[in-house]
């Protein structure tokens, strides 16, 4: 667009390309509500007032209308959805920009990863702007990883994809921050120079090591837990980032530190978030219902969804229904419910009255449907068996809604010689095969996943995203890894040597090749058996993050057993 090409339209001297009238527009620049009409001109608000003329009139009848909303920080593989899937779930709720961090994909596949997301969202009526990954792998000392993405590749994809690489993906390696580890400063330094933001990635992180890691250039997080730790990373100049994902969610923690005078320092993302909860339950649009009903003020949470996540980016035509502006906004029956009835991209409307009547094509029509190969290592039944030593044994306990794990130090249950599960206690066998080049696996136990029997087995864990086995006896948990390997890549219950429930994910091992409704009703009914099995989903996904050996304080990974808190490898057997 030129701007010799608005100004008439702006001046109403020319009819609207499409004329939305009688609106109660949102200004999230002054918090207060306007009636007036809207006037598109191509992608874009030529003005907001009295416009009467249009090619196309649309009454919206007294509807509110607030801009696009803007998840801060997200994985689309979290999704389990393909790229253009995952757009039309998040559009049916209302958001039309997303910065993703495609560092699942990366730690798979590498540059080929990033470069097929972003083939894959180019051209669809998504705002898919990539935070490109930091951490690839995301701790090389504690795991095999799919890849390595250098400084050299940070240069070469900042100066191929300039408008849409927007930022350096969350800084995971704070301990590489405080230790000035030369490639992580680099990266940072890279994008800095680019003036793109860094974005962060430091749970619990406070005093002078906040200060230092903050002093790296990195002004946001989305890993505060607490109202108060919220609090001081705003007070030292970041972005905090209210999470709301499907194992995370720490937005009723966190909106108790938002109040007047700090509420543009706050934005809302998901991180990762499945296709079912996204599609039942919502997405940003989620986020706002939450915090309305947490007492704060309507406006204030569309701000956090919108106009502070685009100032903070730099996304100088997103985030508001105001002149020069790209037309993307949603219409709702009132702001309370934040019910919405209508959602327009780029001037078209995508979503009216719950369905999607956009077009996802994209500009590159033949995206892949299969990506990415599985090999595990050459095991047998005898390897996953563990000789009793007389000693106590190290157990991974997990926790609903939360990605940090705790060390409980047990008696083992042992039957002739060996360790092993016991469901009475909760004591699973786990086994993390390296899929990547098929050499490693290594075996511990965990507590907090409640499955009665059988073993559950998946390609998904962050971020390396080795295969994983966890179930209550050898002959489970052996046959459900081989089970992933044949499918390239998925979730598999089994039970018995057979197959309850599978979800396949031939993309990379991380997303489904299917539409969007046929993977809810997958993830739906995967659920359903894992409750009679005596674990959940919400359970499943904190086992995804299992293998996670930059977050607190046990994890543990294809190459051992990882203490986060010091950085170093332990023994299952407690000496």
């Amino acid at each position: 667009m030129r701007i010799k090409e608005i100004i008439p339209y702006a001046l109403g001297k020319k009819p609207a390309h499409v004329l939305f009238k009688n609106a109660k527009i949102v200004n999230v620049f002054t918090g207060e509500v306007e009636e007036g009409n809207i006037a598109i001109f191509k992608k874009r608000i030529a003005g907001v007032g009295d416009y009467e003329d249009g090619e196309r009139v649309i009454d919206l009848k007294g509807m509110y209308v607030v801009p696009g909303l803007i998840d801060a920080h997200l994985h689309i593989e979290s999704s389990m959805l393909s790229p253009r899937q995952f757009a039309k779930a998040v559009l049916l709720h209302g958001t039309t920009t997303v910065i993703a961090d495609p560092h699942e994909i990366a730690n798979v596949l590498g540059l080929d990863g990033i470069e097929y997301m972003i083939d894959a969202t180019e051209g669809i009526p998504l705002n898919v702007y990539i935070a490109i990954p930091s951490a690839v792998p995301a701790s090389p000392n504690f795991e095999t990883s799919g890849a390595r993405i250098g400084p050299e590749d940070v240069i070469n994809f900042v100066e191929r994809y300039p408008k849409r690489i927007i930022a350096l993906g969350e800084v995971m390696n704070f301990p590489g921050v405080l230790n000035v580890d030369y490639e992580t400063i680099a990266k940072i330094e890279i994008l800095r120079h680019k003036y793109k933001k860094i974005d962060g990635h430091a749970p619990g992180l406070s005093g002078k090591e906040l200060n230092a890691y903050i002093s790296a250039f990195i002004r946001s997080d989305h890993e505060a837990t607490t109202a108060e730790e919220a609090l001081e990373k705003i007070s030292r100049g970041m972005q905090v980032f209210i999470r709301e994902g499907t194992t995370a969610q720490d937005l009723d923690a966190l909106i108790k530190a938002v109040n007047e005078k700090n509420q543009f320092f706050f934005s809302f993302c998901t991180d990762d978030k499945d296709a079912l909860d996204i599609l039942e339950e919502g997405h940003i649009d989620h986020n706002i219902r939450k915090a309305i009903s947490h007492g704060i003020d309507p406006i204030t949470a569309v701000r956090m969804a919108t106009i502070n996540t685009a100032r903070y980016f730099n996304l100088r035509s997103m985030g508001a229904v105001a002149p020069s502006y790209k037309a993307d906004f949603v219409v709702l029956d009132d702001l309370e419910s934040f019910s919405i009835k209508m959602v327009v991209k780029d001037g078209k409307i995508v979503v009216e009255d719950g369905r999607f009547v956009g077009n996802l094509r994209g500009r590159i029509p033949n995206v892949p449907d299969v990506v990415g190969h599985v090999k595990l290592p050459k095991f047998t039944l005898d390897d996953l068996k563990i000789k009793d030593r007389g000693k106590k044994i190290r157990v991974i306990k997990i926790f609903e809604k939360n990605l940090i794990t705790e060390e409980l130090i047990v008696e083992p249950t042992v039957k002739n010689g060996y360790v092993v599960p016991d469901v009475k206690r909760d004591l699973l066998k786990i086994a993390v095969f390296d899929r990547h080049t098929g050499s490693d696996f290594s075996i511990g136990f965990v507590n907090g996943f409640g499955l009665k029997r059988g073993a559950l087995a998946a390609s998904i864990g962050h971020d390396s995203h080795n295969v994983f086995s966890i179930g209550t006896n050898d002959e489970d948990i052996e046959f459900a890894a081989k089970e992933i390997q044949k499918m390239n890549g998925g979730i598999v219950l089994v039970d018995g040597k057979k197959v309850i429930e599978a979800i396949p994910l031939p993309i990379a091992g991380l997303m489904s090749n299917e539409p969007l409704e046929k993977v809810a009703d997958m993830v739906r009914r995967f659920d359903g058996k894992l409750i009679e099995y005596g674990t959940d989903k919400e359970k499943m996904m904190g086992v995804f993050f299992i293998q996670l050996s930059v977050i607190p304080k046990i994890k543990i990974t294809d190459r051992g057993i990882v203490d986060v808190s010091n950085q170093r490898f332990v023994d299952l057997f407690v000496e």
